[in-house]
């Protein structure tokens, strides 16, 4: 989604027991899926496990994946942190007015490979862009930076952020060692959407009501402008 700023802290998290379950894992399980790095470009440098995930980028009904038997006793309890952060936050009340409940999308491992990198992109598909992208670094080393828009981060294991996925982005790691985050996209139902006021007045946010503005065929300050790109590396 987009807010004000870059990267919001949502809280920390013990991650000891999933790390011991991510260090655990092989690389046939890293590699039992490619279709994310080789169909995106992008992310070619990276290996990836969905536990609750899609290819298609749906927004509702997720499908369950086999990884999730393992991990979700694991992240049970930051699962309910998550979403107590979002569902009583002042913020959601002041969009809202009235308590509302939302629901994750996707929820994911994703592994940066050392000395790899996430070339700058925007997030445009209308579930990322209407999805709370937030992540949770398992494993990591003080090499490696995460940019959005002009500002740089070196996000420490157990703390959990959610970044503004819809301005440019990009990973670099320069570390000796892969680079592991949990990545959750947490939706709110009928969140109001930037476009609405200046496309679709009245009518709530969809992916058919929103469609020329996610894909820029119109202009739109849900993404900011391309002016606003991260530092070199």
């Amino acid at each position: 989604m987009n807010f004000q700023g870059n990267f919001k802290r949502v809280g920390s998290f013990d991650t000891s027991e999933l790390k011991r379950l991510v260090l655990g894992l092989t690389q046939e399980h890293w590699l039992a899926d490619d279709t994310r790095q080789k169909r995106y470009e992008v992310h070619k440098d990276t290996q990836f496990i969905g536990l609750a995930y899609d290819e298609d980028f749906r927004h509702t009904h997720p499908t369950r994946r086999p990884a999730l038997d393992l991990f979700g006793p694991a992240i049970q309890s930051l699962l309910a942190q998550i979403a107590e952060f979002y569902e009583t936050h002042p913020e959601t009340f002041a969009k809202f007015q009235k308590p509302v409940r939302g629901y994750f999308i996707r929820i994911s491992l994703a592994k940066l490979v050392a000395g790899g990198k996430i070339s700058i992109h925007q997030d445009k598909n209308f579930s990322l862009t209407h999805s709370h992208r937030v992540h949770l670094p398992i494993v990591t080393n003080p090499d490696c930076w995460f940019y959005v828009g002009k500002e740089r981060m070196n996000m420490k294991e157990g703390e959990i952020w959610e970044i503004n996925n819809r301005r440019m982005h990009y990973v670099a790691n320069h570390g000796d060692e892969d680079r592991v985050h949990l990545i959750l996209d947490w939706v709110f139902p009928w969140e109001p959407c930037c476009c609405a006021d200046k496309v679709h007045p009245g009518e709530p946010c969809t992916p058919k009501a929103c469609a020329d503005s996610v894909v820029l065929r119109i202009p739109c300050d849900c993404h900011p402008e391309e002016a606003d790109v991260p530092l070199p590396v």
